[in-house]
């Protein structure tokens, strides 16, 4: 009889123009939707007139997915028709099964490979990549679910820092956590050279039973990140670095060109000052100011056309002292010097800091773009007004002093230097002795 019923079913699909190879292992003799006005929705599935399932045709179900499969039926994408059984696409792992699980086809943990192996905890090993300012730990998703371990409520030295995804990485299926490189972040621990800052967390998974997650048997494993102390790495051992983003015009590549500048306390560009610090420096002290930009194109360099100091927030008013002009410092004084402009990714100067009579801060403004290498000098002084596009404004404040009132050789330093910058730059206002 079920004989007979496979070959009036197979009959029935050459009649319609099907593919045979959708149908026919199937065990029975199922109603196919073309025979019963049937369709199929998103909410009930396939189904006929009088709203009993049925199957649909190759091709005839346009959701494309388990929802127009009976019971017992998976959805094969590749000939696009139900198959009975489970049908998992990409196919699974060695040490895993296709089985449906909720009438969806998942690649499930194969416990018989693992029993079969004698594994145990001893051979769980976790394994780190380490990207720009990006931590990530992975673990053995299926070994640790043999194990009876539960990955997907993994958490780091921070309990509340949680949230595992699933990938596949050379040939096994894991479970990944990632953190950024960053002092505090989730726990993260930091250590610190001259040359390199290493961050180390912990991943912590939890057993669990029958009767639900055990509070004690957890795996703890340790991991870290060892980076190259650069001028962007440095600003992730400090909290709350004294700094600005933007995102530079690139004539239209798909790459964003984010870049930033940021100060810091020493020649290395490697000692950010943080935020909480920015208004108890010494007049006469030197700041340095670090520009770096992530646009990848080795066709572009990073130049600063032009930095200014004001006393104001929006750098408006008649008191400015020009800092950098066409590229390069405005005079050979003390006060301004550029390390590097136009030649890389990343720009560097020094300011000697001053103060401005009757204010108590002081705010700096550069105008930067992306410069062309291949049509333009990039590195060079442009000693006439030429009309640049693509200028983005950055500006870093307030700076204040902690000395302004008492230490009075600084101050006449920073009046001095502010004087004959004022004049070079064609400013007339006058300065009030302090």
């Amino acid at each position: 009889m079920w004989l007979l019923g496979s070959l009036v079913l197979l009959a029935k699909l050459e009649l319609i123009g099907c593919s045979s190879s959708c149908y026919v292992s199937i065990d029975g003799s199922p109603i196919m939707c073309s025979s019963c006005g049937g369709s199929c929705t998103a909410v009930s599935g396939c189904q006929c007139a009088n709203q009993t399932s049925c199957l649909p045709e190759n091709g005839t179900c346009g959701l494309n997915s388990p929802a127009c499969c009976l019971p017992g039926f998976s959805w094969n994408p590749n000939i696009v028709c139900c198959v009975e059984g489970p049908y998992c696409s990409p196919q699974c792992l060695p040490d895993e099964s296709c089985t449906l699980v909720n009438q969806i086809a998942l690649c499930t943990l194969n416990s018989t490979i693992y029993q079969n192996q004698n594994l145990d905890l001893n051979n769980l090993t976790s394994f780190v990549t380490c990207n720009r300012g990006i931590m990530t730990v992975s673990v053995n998703k299926n070994l640790l679910e043999f194990l009876q371990y539960t990955p997907i409520n993994a958490t780091l030295s921070d309990p509340s820092c949680t949230g595992a995804n699933v990938s596949i990485v050379n040939g096994k299926r894991v479970y990944s956590v990632t953190v950024p490189g960053r002092a505090g972040t989730c726990g993260n621990i930091m250590s610190k050279s001259t040359s390199q800052v290493t961050y180390t967390n912990t991943l912590v998974i939890t057993k669990y039973s029958s009767i639900g997650i055990l509070s004690t048997r957890k795996i703890s494993a340790q991991f870290s990140c060892t980076y190259n102390l650069t001028m962007d790495v440095a600003l992730s051992t400090v909290i709350k670095p004294v700094m600005s983003s933007q995102i530079l015009a690139t004539g239209g590549s798909g790459a964003e060109a984010i870049t930033t500048i940021a100060a810091y306390d020493s020649s290395s560009y490697t000692q950010p000052i943080m935020q909480t610090n920015q208004e108890q420096l010494t007049i006469g002290s030197t700041l340095y100011f670090g520009m770096f930009t992530l646009f990848p194109d080795p066709v572009f360099v990073l130049r600063v056309e032009t930095c200014y100091s004001t006393p104001t927030s929006d750098g408006s008013g008649s008191i400015k002292v020009m800092l950098i002009q066409g590229g390069c410092p405005t005079s050979d004084g003390p006060y301004i010097k550029v390390e590097e402009n136009g030649q890389s990714k990343e720009v560097r100067f020094s300011v000697v800091m001053f103060a401005f009579s009757g204010y108590e801060t002081v705010y700096i403004f550069c105008e930067t773009r992306l410069c062309n290498t291949a049509s333009s000098s990039c590195n060079g002084c442009l000693t006439s007004r030429e009309d640049i596009s693509g200028l983005e404004t950055f500006s870093l404040g307030p700076f204040a002093y902690i000395d302004a009132v008492n230490s009075c050789s600084h101050i006449a330093f920073s009046v001095a230097v502010l004087l004959g910058s004022l004049l070079f730059s064609g400013f007339s206002e006058t300065i009030r002795s302090l």
